[in-house]
């Protein structure tokens, strides 16, 4: 990104060498002309120069190797090739917190407290047969091993982003595996145990036979159309960062966006490979209604008061998953807000010479508001 000020006294430059350049060639040989130019792109390129240690004191680079080795653990894979619950459960339990949530929340086979002992009770492993065996079940978990029969390129973008999250806040993620799991349509990303752990059931895509056979009322078609692997990556990093890293500004609307924008600024610095729609969940289709929209959206919610709004009936939408974003017409994609605020914190870091950590700490939600400029 080149800074505004580097990028007009640029302009002004290259106009000067132009129109002197003109008269001067009137009374110039060759010889003498040729220096004067080289004279004078030698001063663009020092400009340049400064532009690029603008963009590069914010490049984050991979600074060590530590990334390759994190691994995979596919619990998923455990239940599609284990029938055995005994077995099933030594595997489980070295992860407790995860345990107790698909025994107790994702497959509702019974209580947290039931699985968490060195050996099942008749009644639980019953339960849990019955569930392993259900035919339905055995479809869902042979498509997911279809759809993931190897995980390594995602765990490798994950691993990436991760490291340079590390490199920003200088701690490292404590556990050096990710997980993926059967969640029975309940879960995507959650960190259970210092784990990240991925329902890969939520990413089979909306065209898949499993998916197709939910009922609308069980799982809402909008989700569907936004179950595509895809934007695995970019949850896993969102979900992170909104965990370990989301900065409370405010209730209101302005200062949600601002909050949700600096999560957006983060990923765009941890995932510079990954398309842009994607860190919103978004299709290209949408991300452009957005932009195209971009002014409208801003004079809606100037016209309608909410910028300042603490209401959360009366914003909480441009914050929430759905078919698309309320009063703004079944085209808008959902989580304006998100969007809103990401574009707030992009022309605050491209008109600033400041550091990540500086952009970052920065808490003042006029002065991060200063330089946006909605096209």
């Amino acid at each position: 990104m080149v800074n505004k000020r580097i990028e007009t006294e640029i302009i002004y430059s290259l106009n000067y060498i132009y129109t002197n350049l003109k008269k001067k060639l009137i009374n110039l040989n060759f010889v003498q002309a040729l220096k004067y130019l080289i004279k004078h792109i030698y001063i663009i390129a020092l400009l340049i120069g400064c532009t690029s240690c603008d963009t590069n004191k914010r490049e984050i680079k991979l600074n060590n190797d530590k990334w390759e080795k994190i691994k995979t653990i596919r619990l998923d894979q455990v239940l599609l090739n284990t029938r055995d619950t005994d077995k099933i459960h030594q595997h489980f339990i070295k992860y407790p917190q995860l345990y107790q949530n698909f025994y107790a929340h994702m497959i509702r086979a019974g209580g947290k407290e039931e699985v968490l002992v060195s050996k099942l009770p008749e009644t639980v492993k019953s339960n849990l047969n019955s569930f392993i065996n259900d035919s339905i079940i055995r479809i869902f978990l042979s498509e997911i091993q279809k759809e993931f029969p190897n995980f390594e390129n995602y765990k490798t973008e994950i691993a990436k982003g991760l490291n340079r999250c590390e490199n920003i806040f200088k701690y490292r993620y404590a556990k050096k595996e990710i997980g993926t799991f059967f969640s029975l349509f309940n879960a995507d990303v959650h960190e259970f145990d210092s784990i990240i752990w991925i329902g890969l059931d939520m990413y089979l895509g909306p065209e898949n036979k499993v998916t197709k056979l939910i009922p609308n009322e069980s799982l809402p078609q909008y989700i569907k159309d936004k179950m595509d692997k895809k934007y695995i990556v970019s949850d896993v990093l969102f979900g992170y960062l909104m965990t370990h890293h989301y900065q409370y500004l405010g209730d209101d609307l302005l200062s949600k966006a601002i909050s949700y924008g600096k999560i957006a600024y983060l990923m765009e610095l941890i995932l510079p490979d990954e398309e842009k729609e994607n860190k919103f969940r978004y299709s290209k289709k949408e991300l452009d209604w957005c932009q195209r929209n971009e002014k409208y959206i801003w004079q809606s919610i100037i016209d309608n008061e909410l910028l300042y709004e603490k209401n959360p009936k009366k914003i909480n939408y441009f914050f929430s998953p759905g078919p698309f974003t309320k009063n703004f017409g079944e085209d808008s994609p959902s989580n304006l807000g998100i969007w809103l605020g990401s574009r707030i914190i992009e022309d605050y870091a491209k008109n600033s010479e400041l550091s990540i950590q500086e952009i970052l700490k920065e808490k003042n939600i006029q002065k991060l508001l200063s330089s946006y400029d909605p096209e």
